[in-house]
């Protein structure tokens, strides 16, 4: 179900990125070809997540928020997906541990260091959860910069608009030694590099 789902949402993605978005994606090949890596964005919009998905080749897990799950139409929906929840009240111990399972498996999983969408499009400080799950998980991270897709689907808004969306791929980050913070840190350094 989730492979068939994964092809269809590609399909219908091609067409909706191309056509209304005019999407230009820079850096593709800075995507592993295999085993696990960690995506770590920049988070504007609710578009975030499908839009990286599109953009990446490889199918991909998310962490997304409890709250999703909790709605009946979209619970079924965000787990076939491959939506991982993530408790932010909480330390998220069965959260982490899911995501690094996913990544020793030879996967690939998103996560937005911030922790939360941006207000005013500036990129804010980095989690800690970041450093955590690269350096227990031991894969490489890739940083990715998303541009626009605050401008087609504003926060609060319920309707897309017909907006440039710009994705950078940039070069893999390898991990093996510092705090968790310092982690975080250079992440973010990372995605605020990407133009």
């Amino acid at each position: 179900m989730r492979s068939f789902l994964y092809l269809l949402s590609k399909f219908i993605g091609f067409y909706v990125y191309n056509l209304f978005f005019l999407i230009k994606i820079k850096g593709r090949e800075n995507f592993p070809k295999k085993g696990g890596f960690i995506i770590a964005s920049n988070h504007l919009s609710y578009l975030d997540p499908p839009t990286i998905g599109y953009a990446c080749p490889r199918k991909l897990y998310y962490m997304a928020k409890t709250s999703l799950f909790k709605i009946k139409i979209l619970s079924s929906l965000v787990r076939i997906l491959g939506a991982i929840p993530l408790d932010r009240e909480s330390k998220m111990p069965l959260s982490l541990k899911k995501a690094i399972e996913v990544l020793k498996r030879g996967e690939g999983i998103v996560f937005f260091p911030e922790g939360t969408r941006s207000k005013d499009g500036l990129i804010k400080e980095g989690k800690p959860g970041i450093g955590l799950i690269a350096l227990k998980s031991k894969v490489p991270v890739i940083p990715v910069r998303l541009k626009g897709t605050d401008k087609a689907l504003p926060m609060n808004s319920k309707f897309i608009r017909l907006k440039k969306i710009e994705v950078i791929i940039g070069k893999p980050l390898y991990f093996d030694k510092g705090s968790y913070e310092e982690i975080s840190k250079r992440v973010i350094e990372e995605i605020r590099k990407l133009q």
